[in-house]
């Protein structure tokens, strides 16, 4: 007889009854968008946000075929996305289907990058023996500028972000290397799971990567993170001295508590113990110990900039607060109000994606005009009041 693989995967009816009471994802918030009427359950989401990217796919290539790239990479950005929302939902997430979802993210990436209007290029990493993969964005000309080193959140991938429609760090005069580390896309794809240390070990070689190209100032090196991400750039940063920033939000800056796993919604866990390639729940709660920034962040000495959600649940505020208390240099925190774990597309900032701002402190820090005695945290209300406050 076979079983679920995990305790949690035999929980899976939890999500599916709060996925058709509530039409949402997580009870907690609003998703970041909206999921198709007709799910009602998790792997009902699956299938229909496969078709919206079937149907964005279908769009692409004719726009193509019709001779208007500005469309068609519109419209693969689309795909991409939707191809990628629809993995994040399969059931159990070790499932092949999952692959088989990835491999549509990836193809459909791949004709949006050669479409995009400035240079984007495919890049390998070597880190422990084992290649990573990751996706280098790349200004135009040949003098040496900063770059930043991008993380993505728990299960998103290198093909997330930035986006070549609108990126923020090129827009800001930055170059950025986004990576799948263990246990992401790609790289889990080739069987290389996540432990609480080797984040650290492929960012080093990203910055390795980055300080070896001549169109990048390697004193001008940062790192930045989305969700999960951000707990990774800041433990990187922790220990590769050289990067010279830190930006991130949708914080996961774990203290005391990992809420993420322990009280959040099932998913989260039952994702992240795929990544580890892990069954066993008890053995999987003894590691994840590790997954804490205390005894760590205070070794941070780059300015850090950390953005979150007042009642973030994936995140409690003390935690927070006791990251960037620990922290000994340039810090500023920015606190949204009302808000939850989804703060990209933030209505504190009427709408305006979080990783604008994000991508201008980091430049001004990338350019030393942060001083090292800058210590700020700024509480921004629903109205937008606190966004500018000296």
């Amino acid at each position: 007889m076979k079983r679920p693989e995990r305790d949690r995967d035999g929980q899976q009816w939890i999500n599916d009854y709060l996925l058709k009471a509530t039409g949402r994802a997580v009870h907690y918030e609003l998703d970041a968008r909206v999921l198709p009427p007709q799910a009602k359950s998790m792997a009902m989401v699956s299938k229909y946000v496969t078709k919206e990217a079937e149907h964005a796919e279908r769009l692409a290539k004719a726009a193509e075929a019709h001779g208007d790239p500005l469309n068609a990479r519109a419209y693969y950005r689309m795909a991409t996305e939707h191809y990628r929302e629809a993995q994040h939902f399969v059931v159990p997430p070790s499932s092949p289907k999952r692959w088989d979802l990835y491999a549509k993210t990836k193809e459909c990436a791949a004709k949006l990058f050669e479409l995009a209007d400035y240079p984007i290029e495919a890049v390998e990493l070597e880190s422990d023996g084992k290649s990573y993969p990751g996706v280098f964005h790349r200004l135009d000309g040949d003098q040496p500028a900063p770059a930043v080193i991008f993380i993505p959140g728990m299960d998103m991938t290198k093909e997330n972000y930035p986006n070549p429609l609108d990126n923020e760090f090129r827009h800001y005069g930055m170059h950025v290397l986004a990576i799948d580390g263990p246990g992401q896309g790609e790289a889990l794809e080739r069987g290389h799971f996540v432990t609480p240390t080797n984040h650290i070990d492929v960012a080093k070689a990203a910055f390795e990567y980055l300080a070896a190209r001549p169109e990048v100032d390697e004193t001008r090196i940062g790192i930045a993170g989305r969700s999960f991400g951000t707990f990774w750039s800041l433990r990187a940063a922790a220990d590769e001295p050289r990067l010279a920033a830190v930006g991130g939000a949708v914080g996961c800056y774990f203290w005391d508590r990992l809420t993420i796993f322990d009280e959040a919604p099932i998913r989260f866990k039952q994702v992240f113990m795929a990544m580890s390639g892990m069954t066993d729940e008890a053995e999987f709660d003894k590691i994840s110990e590790g997954y804490t920034l205390k005894g760590h962040s205070d070794r941070v000495e780059c300015p850090v900039f950390m953005g979150i959600g007042e009642f973030d649940p994936l995140n409690p505020m003390e935690d927070a607060e006791a990251v960037f208390d620990s922290l000994s240099g340039a810090k500023e925190m920015w606190i949204f109000e009302d808000q939850f774990h989804s703060v990209a597309t933030n209505k504190c900032l009427m709408g305006r994606n979080t990783y604008n701002f994000i991508a201008e402190w980091m430049r001004r820090a990338l350019d030393g005009k942060i001083s090292s005695s800058h210590q700020k945290k700024t509480f921004i209300k629903n109205n937008g009041e606190g966004l500018y406050a000296e």
